[in-house]
This record gives structure tokens, sequence and C-alpha cells, in this order.
């Protein structure tokens, strides 16, 4: 099956798999972290995030119409790159899984209060299974018209937080703390960019994505640009002591904003929970076609559909497990933690031994 993407396509993949889940509650995390200062936090965030998106992207792309698990195992050996797939399998599965859970609860607590989270989860599972059937290339497609939706409406309720906020709130421009504060590793900067790591699973054509590195680190940077956007709207409006006891900060916002000139849109939450679902349904079907796709290299007898469905349903069934909101966002940032080696170490290590192996 050809595969095979255009590198806008790649660039709004890469943007529908950050720019989901982790949106709610980045101001309240980077706050915490920086104070009036968090725009700082997410500059050294977005650098150390295109440094190794363009790490990712050069492992795939001088590895002409291969994935992670073909030129790891040319690389390192069988056993080792197993041992790879499966931190991928594993951290991926775990982050769709709790991320379409958190979603069905959002949403039940937001919008649909009489309607159990289980009847929403089964919705999202049988609209992802659709969506992983059709392919990378559908995937795509969807991400690329999605992407457009998603771009334009969060700019647009940004801005219009930001004319309901309060510059004071955003003083000192510089923060408070110390330079030694913000050159330390930014953990909770560099969560916020989780999901480059679709890269390994994309075969790079040296042809066709002959500029994929110019897409996929100026997409870096403008998710960098939205989230300094979004921070500082949120701080502006809701100050830095308040911000930091909201989870959803983000959601908070949206409901402290009245515009009456917008008529039917002065309500801006029921906008943004639409845009978000759109964020949230490009996120896990991207991770879900991830899990599938490594999980179907190592059982490579296994038909993918049929292999795809059996891991919506195992999906399913452990989303429900955890019985309280707090157990949910437990597991969802365990598996963010490790999504720290699938997106460092492993291509860290990948691209050393391929370094050495070339040089000799």
């Amino acid at each position: 099956m050809n595969q095979s993407i255009t590198n806008r396509q790649i660039a709004f993949i890469l943007f529908g798999e950050i720019v989901g889940y982790g949106i709610l509650g980045l101001p309240k995390g980077i706050a915490e972290e920086y104070g009036t200062g968090a725009w700082i936090g997410i500059i050294i965030g977005t650098i150390i995030a295109i440094i190794f998106t363009y790490i990712i992207t050069y492992l795939g792309y001088e590895n002409h119409g291969k994935t992670l698990y073909e030129y790891s195992e040319e690389l390192v050996g069988k056993t080792i790159t197993y041992i790879f797939v499966i931190f991928y399998i594993v951290y991926l599965f775990m982050f769709f899984t709790y991320a379409i859970r958190i979603a069905s609860e959002v949403i039940r607590l937001t919008i649909l209060i009489n309607t159990p989270s289980i009847a929403l989860s089964i919705i999202f599972y049988i609209v992802t299974y659709y969506a992983l059937v059709k392919g990378l290339r559908g995937i795509a497609r969807l991400c690329e018209f999605y992407g457009v939706l998603i771009i334009v409406g969060y700019i647009f309720i940004f801005f219009l937080i930001s004319t309901r906020g309060n510059i004071i709130n955003i003083r000192p421009i510089f923060g408070t703390g110390e330079i030694k504060q913000y050159l330390k590793f930014p953990l909770a900067t560099i969560l916020p960019f989780l999901g480059i790591e679709i890269l390994t699973f994309i075969p790079f054509n040296k042809k066709k994505n002959k500029n994929v590195y110019k897409y996929t680190t100026l997409m870096i940077a403008f998710i960098g640009l939205l989230y300094i956007i979004e921070v500082q709207a949120c701080i502006s409006v809701m100050g830095i002591d308040d911000i930091v006891h909201y989870w959803d900060a983000l959601i908070a916002t949206v409901r402290r904003v009245d515009i009456v000139w917008l008529e039917f849109l002065e309500r801006l939450d029921g906008l943004f929970l639409s845009l978000w679902i759109m964020s949230i349904f490009c996120t896990v079907t991207i991770m879900g076609y991830g899990t599938v796709f490594f999980t179907n290299k190592i059982f490579k007898k296994i038909n993918y559909n049929f292999l795809a469905f059996i891991i919506m349903l195992i999906s399913l069934i452990v989303s429900q497990l955890p019985k309280t909101f707090d157990q949910i966002q437990y597991l969802l940032d365990l598996s963010s933690y490790l999504g720290l080696i699938p997106i460092i170490i492993i291509p860290l290590i990948l691209l050393i031994v391929m370094k050495v192996k070339k040089n000799n």
C-alpha cells in the first residue's frame, strides 16, 4: 500500500498530533513553572522540540521510504529494534487510550452532563476505527482539513480572549525568576510538544518530500507561537495567582469571556469545545494508527484492519479501568513522561549509531 504523503500533509499531521489534549492544561503548567515569564519557557521548549523534530526528520529522510522499524533494524539489529518498538507501542497505546477517556469525561462534564462517559468513548472508538482503516493517507487528508479549521478557530478565540485581558496581569514581562530557572531542563514546556514521534512511522520520499525539513520545523515553530499567544491571553484574563488552580485553565478562561457583539457566539466555550474535540480526534487517530502500525510490524501475519479492531476493543476496555478523574489524569501524565523515551532517547541512539556507521 502506498502511504507516501505530501510535505503539507506531514506538517498538518504533526499539528494534529501535538495540539490536542495538552492545550487545556498548558497555561496552568507553564504558569506554575515560570510565572509571567511563561513565554520565555515556551520559546526554550520550542527550540528543544525543533532540534528533536529535525533529528527524527533526518533519520526518516536519510532512510528513504523506510520507517523507524526498518532503519532501526539495519542500525542496531532486530532484538534492540523490538525493544524500541515496544516502547512506542506502550506509550502510544496508553496515551490515546486515556486521551479518549479524559476527552469523554470533559465532554460529559461540560456539555453532555447526563450522557455516560462510556457511551461517548464508544462513539470515539467507532469513528477512530473508521479513520484508521483508511490508512495514513486518509488520516493525512483529515488532519489537513481539520487543521485549517482548528488553526483559524484557535487564533480567533485567543484574539478575543486577549481583548478582555488586563496587561497588568502579564507583568513583569520577563518574570520574577533568576536566569538559571529558564536554563534548567524544562519538562513543563517539553511535554506540550509530545507528538513529534509520529514522524518515525511516516515513510519519507526523497523526491516527493524534498523540503520536508522546512515544513516540520516551521510547524513546530508555529505551534510554539500559538502556545505563547494562548498562555499570555489566559494569564491576561485570569492572572497568575488564579490560573494555577485550574487544571483546564483554557476552558476556565474561555468561560469568563463574554463577547456581546458576537450575538450567537456570545459564549465562546461552545465554539472552543467543538474545535478541541476536532483536535482530540486528530490526536487519538494518529496515535491509534501508530499503535496499530508498530504492532503490525511485530505480528506481520495479522490483517491490519482486524488488528486495528482488536486494539480498539482492548483500548476501550482498558480506558474504563480508572474509576476517578484523578486516576485518569495520573495515567495520562505517566504516559506523557514515558513519551520522552521515544521522542528523545531512542532517536538520539539511532542518530549516533547512524553517524558512527557512516564514518566507518
